[in-house]
């Protein structure tokens, strides 16, 4: 079991992997296993925080399921005092950052150093692919270079995959990089391309996003804590439950039984 508060930390110097999903989605898991959890978007997009004034404004003041921080990754002393501040906080369990997708922050190297879990998705394409592998290299020589300060181990997600696409000689190259990757971190099971996935919601997981993510996520979950089974007992009510979310509109009762 890692020391709580673990600092999970969303990275990949490619866009457009699902970086931003998959630490909302991964949010939301945590809390249905009562983990205290802190997101903080440090993303120069800031589609978190946006998302969730965006659902404030949707569902009202409803009770938070965790809180969301704004944070640049500009500064690298600031970046280091937070982190310093985060694993001194007896309140949380387990904060998700959701880095910038550029290695150019200089907050990164910090945020990088004194993380507990790198988790870093992409998808196999001829882009995405050797860019990761330029990123896995980044962190594998800071690694080096900051010796012991640097315990941070890495889950890395093929994400957004669909099975559909890519030639025979493609599948090849894809089954070689997995294996490579595989030299720098974990590389867990592929999480499908599926429309449940091209959105997030901070209250709760979206209609079918748990069945898809939970096999990875478990994974990474169980590493922390050695379990699979919930910290603490914990009762999810009002918009924090899925079905809250979008309420199916109710049938008309039948004219004949009125």
């Amino acid at each position: 079991m890692i020391q709580t508060p673990v600092i999970v930390t969303f990275a990949n110097q490619k866009g457009g992997v699902g970086k931003t999903t998959l630490c909302v989605t991964f949010a939301n898991y945590l809390v249905t296993k009562g983990v205290r959890v802190v997101v903080i978007d440090c993303d120069f997009q800031h589609s978190i925080m946006k998302c969730r004034k965006a659902d404030i404004k949707k569902y009202g003041e409803q009770p938070m399921p965790y809180e969301v921080w704004d944070c640049e990754a500009t500064d690298k002393d600031m970046m280091f005092s937070l982190m310093e501040k985060l694993h001194n906080d007896p309140e949380i369990d387990i904060v998700l950052m959701d880095s910038p997708g550029s290695l150019k922050a200089e907050g990164l190297v910090p945020m990088f150093v004194n993380s507990d879990i790198i988790v870093v998705p992409f998808h196999y394409d001829l882009m995405t692919v050797p860019s990761t592998a330029s990123f896995l290299l980044f962190v594998d020589r800071l690694k080096k270079a900051v010796g012991d300060r640097m315990k941070a181990r890495l889950f890395i997600i093929p994400n957004l995959n669909d099975g559909r696409v890519g030639k025979r000689v493609e599948l090849v190259l894809w089954d070689n990089a997995r294996d490579t990757f595989s030299n720098y971190g974990y590389v867990t099971a592929k999480i499908p391309k599926r429309a449940d996935m091209e959105r997030f919601s901070t209250m709760a997981a979206l209609d079918m996003q748990a069945g898809i993510v939970t096999p990875v996520f478990e994974k990474i979950y169980t590493a922390i804590f050695d379990t699979a089974k919930p910290i603490r007992e914990v009762e999810l009510t009002g918009i924090q439950l899925t079905e809250n979310l979008n309420p199916k509109p109710q049938k008309k009762e039948d004219k004949n039984n009125q």
